[in-house]
């Protein structure tokens, strides 16, 4: 098997990450900014992979501060796209959980990029089809072996 430079693989995920971030993320950002916040969706999106987070796990989670949390939380709820409950077997303890309208809010949101993306990749021959395909499962396997 082929040697590999560790440094130049760390490198290449290194300048891989901006320009995903450059070329893919932000555009649909953007897109969505007008709906809400980049890191809203990032918080209705950890709370719709689990079902429930008090306060301090969802901010370690994403790894804010708590007081930087509440506001967003607070404009998800007047938005009733989250809500806070009681948990049930101790009520000292509040839980934040996506509501049914957040949910649909990811879901059109995620249809919107795939559809930005299908858009973009459609010039693409199979072969590079094939490639991107093959390269991105290879990739997701590898990175959730890394984190």
């Amino acid at each position: 098997m082929k040697e590999v430079d560790i440094n130049q693989v760390a490198k290449n995920l290194s300048t891989l990450l901006p320009t995903l971030d450059r070329k893919l993320i932000r555009p649909f950002e953007q897109q969505a900014r007008h709906l809400v916040s980049p890191l809203a969706i990032h918080v209705m999106s950890i709370l719709s992979e689990k079902h429930s987070f008090t306060m301090t796990e969802l901010a370690e989670e994403i790894k804010i501060a708590k007081p930087q949390l509440t506001p967003i939380i607070d404009k998800l709820i007047a938005s009733n796209w989250v809500c806070r409950e009681q948990d049930c077997k101790d009520r000292r303890i509040v839980k934040i959980k996506i509501t049914s309208s957040g949910s649909e809010l990811l879901d059109n949101l995620q249809k919107d990029i795939i559809s930005s993306i299908k858009t973009k990749i459609e010039g693409l021959d199979k072969e590079d089809l094939f490639l991107l395909d093959k390269a991105l499962n290879q990739l997701y396997t590898v990175i959730n072996k890394i984190f």
